[in-house]
This record gives structure tokens, C-alpha cells and sequence, in this order.
């Protein structure tokens, strides 16, 4: 079996591959949008970057041809998003994009102030995970972009980055890490699976795409939205065929596992589910059981 030094750096690797399809997608400026709103919680979509995922980047059981039909000359659409919180007079980001990692600089920043929020009154951070299209934006010029946010992210998830930075300080993407959270000092906050992490939003366990991948649930006066990271790079064909991996799931068995039951609990329960790679448009939607799979219905 490959060794998390591994499975870290092909990971990395991917996602560097999956950028440089990102950068050459047409951008366009896109303003964030309201998707959801129960009780005191109002969360904004925000589109970092637009971009395609390529039917070769999925393996598993079905052959090329029935994958085939899930794209348009062998691409998807996808994307890369954020999510921002507003809760109780706080202000709460989910993911923080690209920053200036990839080709393309991601549009985090300039939505924001669109929105009227500027970066010191974030006052938190939670990540799905700790790939760099996800916390890119967390240092900008070298110091903190969010210099009065709290970063929350699962232990397992941080565990496993500083594990490899120790071990191996030639891994640049680590040793990135290392210095993020050095940055960020006693303001990173591991938490544990199944935690409440502030008043109505609860952290899932989604594993398998990386040790500590996870998935947040927001709830508030009687309703509920899931906002997930990486158990859907590929939307119609993984709601479709959930045991299709994206090459960059670690742990294919677990991440497939965490797919089938996010899908199950959003199937099951009615709550919307709003995905980082999720195309801008369709940022959020609802998840029905479709045979032996299950369908995306986009909320407008």
C-alpha cells in the first residue's frame, strides 16, 4: 500500500493539474449569491474560479463508454467556490479558494468586498481540507489574509500534513502548510468529528479524500444545509455512479463510503447540499435517490 508521503504528494500533483484546467476555463467576473437562509444563518456562494474536470480523471467500475455519457467531449463543468456565513453577528468563510497559487488568481477576495466584507472582519475559517485550492487564500504576501479569524479544521486533516512536513522537508506542499499554521499560530483550532464548532453548524466525517476530509452541517430554524468539499469533483457523473474516484481520493474505499452516505443523509432528510466544485450555477441543489445512484435538482 502507498505511504501517506505518497498518496500527499500525488494528491498535490492532481490538484495542480485540476488548477491548470481552472486557469485556461473562461473566467468571468460573478458576484457572490445568496443561496440559503434559515433562522439567523444567510450563506453566500462565492465563485472562485471557474473550471472542467476531464473524464480522465475518474476511475473506477464503469467502463469509458458508460462514462462517457456524464460529459461533453470528455469534460464537466466543475468550479472551485467558497462559502460565507453570516450567523449571530458573525462572519464565517468555508474554504478560501485558489489566492494566488494557480495560474489564474482566484476571486475570493474582490467578491468579498463586493459583498462589503473585508478580510479583518472574518472571524472565522473552516476548511474542508487542506489542498491548495482550498486554503490558497488563507496567506496572502506571506502573512495572514484574515489576520482576526479563528482557522478551524479537523485534527486528523492537520495531524496528517505537519506528520509529513516533519518527516520530510522536502515536500514543499507540507512544509506550505507547516508554515500556514505557524502563521496562524494559536488561532488554528483542530476539532473532532461530530463537534459542534459554533451554534448550529456541526463537522462531519467525510474521509477518504484526504485523512480528515470534511463535511459541515448548518442548521437553523428547522432547516439544514450541507456544504461539502472534495466527495464530489464530478457532478453528474458521481451522483449518478458514486463509485466513480476522482484520482485524487486518497483512499478510494473510504472516500466512496463518505460519498454514499453525505448523498444518503441529504437524500433521506431533504437538506440542500452546496458543493465547492459544484459549477457556479448550479452552487446548490437538492439530492434525490435515482436507481443505484442518485440526481442533482438545482435550487434556484
Amino acid at each position: 500500500m502507498p505511504s501517506l508521503h505518497t498518496l500527499l504528494s500525488r494528491g498535490i500533483v492532481a490538484f495542480l493539474a485540476c488548477a491548470l484546467i481552472a486557469s485556461f476555463a473562461s473566467a468571468q467576473e460573478v458576484p457572490g449569491r445568496e443561496i440559503w437562509k434559515a433562522g439567523d444563518m444567510a450563506v453566500t456562494a462565492i465563485q472562485d474560479l471557474p473550471g472542467e474536470m476531464a473524464i480522465s480523471l475518474f476511475k473506477g467500475p464503469a467502463s469509458e463508454q458508460e462514462k462517457s455519457k456524464y460529459f461533453t467531449d470528455g469534460k464537466d463543468e466543475a468550479g472551485i467556490n467558497a462559502f460565507l456565513l453570516r450567523t449571530g453577528g458573525k462572519v464565517v468563510l468555508f474554504d478560501t479558494g485558489t489566492g494566488s497559487a494557480f495560474k489564474s488568481p482566484g476571486k475570493l477576495f474582490g467578491t468579498l468586498a463586493s459583498l462589503s466584507v473585508k478580510p479583518e472582519e472574518v472571524d472565522f475559517v473552516l476548511l474542508t481540507h487542506m489542498h491548495p485550492d482550498h486554503i490558497g487564500g488563507l496567506l496572502r504576501e506571506g502573512n495572514r489574509a484574515f489576520p482576526n479569524a479563528k482557522l478551524m479544521v479537523s485534527k486528523p486533516e492537520l495531524d496528517s500534513w505537519l506528520a509529513l512536513a516533519a518527516r520530510d522537508i522536502s515536500n514543499a506542499p507540507a512544509g506550505q502548510i507547516k508554515d500556514m499554521a505557524d502563521i496562524y499560530g494559536a488561532d488554528v483550532l483542530p476539532f473532532a468529528f461530530g463537534d459542534t464548532l459554533l451554534p448550529g453548524v456541526t463537522a462531519l466525517d467525510a474521509s477518504g479524500h484526504t485523512p480528515g476530509h470534511t463535511v459541515y452541517r448548518l442548521t437553523a430554524g428547522g432547516k439544514s444545509l450541507l456544504i461539502v468539499g472534495d466527495i464530489i469533483h464530478g457532478m453528474p457523473l458521481q451522483f449518478a455512479l458514486p463509485d466513480e474516484c476522482a484520482t485524487y481520493d486518497m483512499d478510494p474505499p473510504q472516500a466512496i463510503a463518505a460519498r454514499k452516505r453525505i448523498f444518503d443523509l441529504a437524500a433521506q432528510k431533504a437538506i440542500p447540499i452546496a458543493g465547492v466544485h459544484f459549477p457556479f450555477a448550479n452552487a446548490v441543489g437538492m439530492v434525490r435517490k435515482d436507481g443505484k445512484g442518485w440526481k442533482f435538482e438545482r435550487m434556484k
